[in-house]
């Protein structure tokens, strides 16, 4: 069990409850002090083997090394979570550049590195499952967050098309698409959250359930119903949220621009 991101939030939660099924685990995150912690809580939650590794998913060497580790210290690896994201809020016109190669390089590249490593194993041996953490942005993208959607879009396109291709070969790809999800650090580098919130627990129980029963897209109703909805009002979604979000952050209103003489 590979799992990446995982000294907090949903990767905390997501090692913790493989624990409590006696999974033996490898854990990968940028701080290894957090990583620690929870490899602890692993052990005590009932985890017989658990690793841990320094990994920065946006360098694709250690993306690559993260995963060989895992098949040399296990001798298997039979599920992959990709689960290490960043986000950004604020507008697309101020975002600075290095904000935006880290959330590609973290968001997507990360995924392909980690995905590109664990494939020939699991090829071989005709099974395995990929779980790509998306999110609601996946789908009905956010304003004032364009790149972590896209970063999100692009997950869910790259996770259905290598689902075809894979196709026959006995290994899985599944894409979970959390909502906000609240006791986490991730809105440090956004903005507080709009709107309800879900345990990362929630989150978690839901990947392992997706582990043990693989299927395309994993999500809970209300998500489902907006995934229906935004063919017919995408566009006033667009909008609604917009306004939502200009309201619960008035620094966001108007365009960033300086006033004109």
């Amino acid at each position: 069990m590979v799992i990446t991101g995982a000294s907090s939030g949903i990767g905390e939660a997501t090692a913790v409850a493989f624990a409590r099924r006696g999974a033996r685990l490898e854990l990968g995150a940028r701080r290894v002090d957090r990583l620690n912690a929870v490899a602890q809580k692993c052990r005590e939650a009932g985890s017989p083997d658990v690793n841990v590794r320094r990994l920065d998913v946006g360098r694709r060497a250690e993306a690559s090394a993260f995963v060989a580790a895992a098949l040399r210290d296990h001798e298997r690896l039979d599920v992959l979570v990709n689960n290490a994201g960043l986000g950004w809020m604020g507008r697309l016109h101020q975002m600075p550049e290095e904000k935006i190669e880290e959330l590609v390089a973290t968001n997507l590249k990360g995924v392909i590195a980690t995905t590109q490593a664990a494939l020939p194993w699991m090829l071989e041996r005709h099974r395995g499952v990929i779980i790509n953490v998306a999110s609601v942005v996946g789908f009905r993208a956010t304003p004032y967050s364009a790149v972590y959607s896209a970063t999100k879009h692009a997950i869910v396109g790259l996770s259905h098309a290598l689902r075809g291709e894979l196709s026959g070969t006995g290994v899985k790809v599944c894409v979970v698409y959390p909502f906000v999800t609240g006791g986490t650090e991730f809105f440090a580098d956004t903005e507080r959250p709009v709107g309800p919130q879900y345990p990362a627990m929630w989150v978690a129980n839901v990947i392992v359930r997706t582990a043990r029963f693989p299927r395309r897209d994993a999500m809970v109703l209300p998500i489902r119903l907006s995934q229906i909805a935004e063919p017919l009002f995408g566009g006033l979604m667009d909008h609604g949220l917009g306004e939502a979000r200009r309201l619960a952050f008035p620094h966001l209103a108007g365009t960033g621009l300086p006033p004109s003489d």
